[in-house]
């Protein structure tokens, strides 16, 4: 995970790294996130709703899917292109 920048808040530091680790190939499209507690003590944060604030966004800009039951999924990249 990055380096937290200054007064950076944390849902932004979560959605900076879960970027870097789609980008990198590390997570890559369909791949299942962890849940939202493990994201939680992954990042370090002590609130889930931080990880969910930051997984709701990437869910808007189209980055992340979620099915309910299932999970949240990284988004296939054409998918992404395309704006849907």
């Amino acid at each position: 995970m990055p380096a937290p920048r200054k007064f950076e808040p944390h849902y932004r530091r979560i959605i900076a790294d879960i970027r870097e680790r789609v980008a990198s190939g590390e997570w890559p499209p369909g791949h299942k996130l962890p849940s939202t507690k493990a994201l939680a003590e992954m990042y370090e944060v002590g609130s889930q709703s931080t990880v969910r604030q930051a997984v709701t966004i990437l869910i808007e800009t189209g980055e992340l899917y979620g099915h309910q039951g299932l999970g949240v999924f990284v988004a296939d990249r054409v998918a992404r292109q395309s704006g849907g």
